[in-house]
């Protein structure tokens, strides 16, 4: 910790507010305003509808609102009397209380306003309504994936097959509309932690934000992902145990405890992995140079060359990943959170690449060579992150006013060592090479956030933070042939971040906004210690956003909103040494890469109608500056004198995006849940890379549809559909996929245990493929992992107080009261 606290010495941080003032409607007569909670969790409950009624007989209505993200709402303008108050919410109990408007006492405070989960209990049966897997706030989508059937016993890239807008391939590469630029935070902090690492087991929930506000950090031009962990909060000892078995040895355990108790509230879990996946792919490549003559130094008879490739292999992957952390309430106003999550995993494999390259010089394919290359390697990574946070609220003296800090620390490393024998055909001489890579790598951050209202519906967020990226890639390399020159190398890259925002927000009648704007200061230094280069850059940039939403109704929005955004090159990809898994195709850095700028704009319509079916339209156009993409190229390996592929990422000038995109969810029946998305966007780049101009465009089709069946009592049946389509590329074109998914679950002793069965890619469809065309180069890359794999799992709820549980002889809230 040392070096974080002379960190923030060295660095500062840059501060800027905006202080902004708005003269808002007193109100005329009366008003009312409170804040509604879940009485378990004590978490906000957003876009519930509170309405207020006359009392007596005539019980007209006379207003009604929508509550805020935070769970805030406010009635105004209201003629003196007696009245009831009534809350509604998806997943809730209504609720219900007596309110009076005097002359003495216009305004009413109410406070926290506690709501409980929704349950009847019928001859014995108890009846819980659930929450809605997809809901909207003013500027995020929340995704519920607690009770996603299909990523049972699986991780976080099985969780976010089902997310609307986000879409994984077979090589766990995750993309927001399109954009593989996102920015994946977990419970809203940054984290060296990879997405296969986290279970899926205890995530409660995902949210989707493709247009953040200033609060947000502007790293991740596509948008962000963050990722919620589950955190009980009932009373006493509650937690959870899982197993899972999947087929050609794959195995998963997990451990979840919460204990609650007065101020104390203690959480922890235990997750065990043990995952074997075989994969296998082709290449057929042709490459066409023109070799340059010794004698004159001129270039001679163009050649071309003929590559096919055949891989196999099979990797092992075992994890241990643990949670441990405490609230605790310092007063009824203040609260502390410590929580730690330290991650170990071990890596082994081996694969085979048969290479067989032909020359066609003189018209007739002649073989060149065929070698064989046998890798194995194994190698483990160790992370954790260490988060503190601090939350300062003023209660009902002034609902909303909100105080909070937080520091991260979460260091990483991994080891990884690839030894390869390589046998060369017809002679049969060997050789063999060793690949050793050591990264290192440190996230920390400090942030503190506040928030004060300013009138009845408006209020004033201001922040400060402080981030720093450290890496230390430290890669090795011998063979046992002599080489020309040793391509071991030590980059070191650092990346200070200081950042400041402010943002307001407001309401006049049916129309809610918010705006602000972010600043950030970049210091980055990359030091390339093999050959003694350094490099540094230092920027200020200005980040704005803004939204607007209109509520026709408590159930119609329309929402408008905008945000530019970064994506900064990191290490890997500044680094100027090649990866040389393939010696016939490499993979290298470049650190003239400059970072991308995106201007995104969004046109949103959700309408949730009386049935409980939710529909929303989400228009988009994005427009990125610097856009960078992988760009392959023919060139003779210094290394080895062979003529190879070399993939670099290169800025290569404007990206223009526009699509549109369908969310919705309905019970055709009692028994019968859908929800499904389609997106359709159109992708045009133009520019130029390594001399070639570059005039891309394509339409890019996704769809999802996941549905869910109730056929008897106790019994859940789920199928999930996932198509894209292809996608050109400044070089080529990413081919289509199509995967299907299915799960069922059971539920046993006495609604404590739960029996799950599942397949993924039901069809073995799943496949990446990827056509290259280039000035000199053709190639068609073709890839399949392992992903027909069948699950048995079993899972067991035990504690004080289960969820859906009524007490004894409770009366409906209709009877009256209701909140707690």
């Amino acid at each position: 910790m040392r070096f974080f606290t002379d960190y923030l010495k060295r660095g500062g941080v840059a501060a800027l507010f905006f202080f902004v003032g708005l003269a808002g409607a007193r109100a005329q007569t009366g008003s009312v305003r409170g804040t509604l909670l879940d009485a378990a969790t004590q978490q906000p409950v957003p876009f519930a509808d509170v309405i207020l009624r006359r009392a007596g007989a005539d019980s007209a209505l006379v207003a009604g609102a929508q509550t805020t993200a935070t769970g805030a709402f406010a009635l105004e303008r209201l003629p003196l009397g007696a009245y009831s108050l009534r809350a509604l919410a998806v997943g809730y109990r209504p609720a219900r209380m007596a309110v009076a408007l005097t002359a003495a006492a216009p305004a009413l405070q109410l406070g926290p306003l506690r709501v409980r989960a929704a349950a009847t209990q019928l001859k014995g049966v108890v009846v819980t309504a659930e929450r809605p897997a997809v809901s909207n706030s003013l500027d995020k989508l929340v995704v519920d994936v607690s009770k996603d059937l299909t990523a049972t016993g699986g991780t976080a890239i099985d969780a976010l097959q089902n997310v609307p807008s986000v879409t994984v391939d077979q090589t766990g590469a995750v993309s927001l509309r399109g954009s593989t630029n996102v920015q994946i935070f977990v419970d809203g902090k940054p984290t060296n932690t990879t997405l296969d690492q986290i279970p899926a087991s205890s995530i409660q929930s995902i949210e989707v934000v493709t247009n953040p506000s200033a609060r947000y950090d502007a790293a991740g031009s596509a948008g962000l992902l963050n990722i919620v962990l589950k955190k009980d909060r009932r009373d006493g000892l509650n937690g959870q145990a899982a197993v899972n078995v999947g087929t050609q040895d794959k195995y998963s355990t997990s451990l979840g405890l919460n204990y609650h108790r007065g101020r104390l509230n203690a959480f922890g879990s235990y997750d065990f992995r043990q995952d074997r996946r075989t994969s296998y792919g082709t290449l057929d490549q042709t490459t066409t140079f023109a070799p340059t003559d010794p004698a004159t130094g001129l270039p001679g008879a163009p050649q071309t060359l003929l590559l096919h490739q055949d891989r196999s292999g099979v990797a092992y992957q075992t994890s241990h990943a643990v949670r441990l952390g405490l609230d605790f309430e310092l007063t009824p106003t203040q609260t502390l959170t410590l929580a730690v999550q330290p991650r170990f995993n071990r890596q082994a494999g081996a694969d085979q690449l048969l290479s067989r390259q032909q020359n066609t010089a003189d018209g007739r394919p002649v073989l060149l060579g065929t070698n064989d290359r046998a890798n194995t390697n194994q190698g483990h990574s160790r992370s954790a992150d260490a988060t503190l946070d601090y939350r300062r609220t003023w209660g009902d003296a002034q609902p909303g006013r909100e105080l909070t800090a937080s520091a991260t620390y979460a260091p990483a490393q991994n080891d990884n060592e690839t030894s390869a024998r390589i046998r060369y055909l017809p002679n049969d001489s060997a050789t063999t090479q060793q690949q050793r890579p050591t990264n290192r790598l440190l996230q920390a951050a400090a942030q503190v956030d506040y928030v004060h209202p300013l009138g009845e519906k408006s209020r004033l967020e201001t922040g400060l933070r402080s981030t720093l990226n450290r890496y230390d890639l430290d890669y090795f390399f011998r063979s046992a042939t002599p080489l020309r020159f040793d391509p071991s190398n030590r980059f070191v890259y650092t990346q200070h971040v200081q950042a400041a925002y402010a943002t307001y927000a407001g309401a006049r009648g049916k129309l809610r906004y918010q705006g602000g704007v972010r600043a950030e200061l970049t210091n980055q230094a990359g030091d390339q210690q093999t050959t003694g280069e350094q490099s540094a850059r230092h920027y200020l940039d200005l980040f704005p956003s803004a939204v607007l939403a209109y509520d026709f109704t408590a159930d119609r929005q329309v929402r408008l909103s905008y945000s530019r955004r970064i994506q900064r090159p990191d290490a890997g990809e500044l680094n100027p040494f090649p990866d040389r898994s393939d010696q016939l195709n490499l993979v290298t850095g470049n650190p003239l890469l400059l970072p991308e700028y995106v201007q995104a704009f969004e046109l949103g319509h959700q309408q949730t109608f009386a049935s409980g079916t939710s529909l929303s339209f989400n228009g988009f156009y994005r427009l990125e500056s610097n856009t960078a993409q992988g760009f392959r190229q023919v060139i003779t390996d210094p290394l080895t004198g062979y003529v190879v592929t070399n993939t670099t990422r290169l800025n290569l000038g404007t990206e223009y995006t526009a699509g549109l995109e369908v969310v919705g969810a309905t019970a055709l029946t009692s028994f019968w849940k859908l929800n499904g998305n389609a997106s359709t966007f159109r992708r045009i780049i133009k520019g130029s890379g390594a001399g070639t101009a570059i005039n891309t465009s394509a339409q890019v089709y996704t769809a999802r549809l996941n549905t869910v069946l109730t056929p008897v009592k106790k019994l859940d049946l789920q199928l999930a559909l996932n198509y894209r389509s292809p996608v050109n590329t400044p070089q080529g074109q990413r081919l289509a996929s199509f995967n299907v998914d299915a799960a069922a679950k059971y539920t046993v002793l006495h609604e404590r245990g739960t029996i799950t069965l599942r397949a993924t890619d039901l069809f073995n469809t799943l496949r990446f493929g990827f056509d290259t065309y280039s000035p000199g180069l053709t190639a068609f890359n073709r890839f399949k992992r392992e992903s027909r794999i069948g699950f048995l799992g079993f899972s067991y709820r035990f504690g004080q107080a289960q969820a859906g549980k009524p007490k004894k002889n409770e009366q409906p809230d209709e009877a009256g009261g209701g909140f707690e």
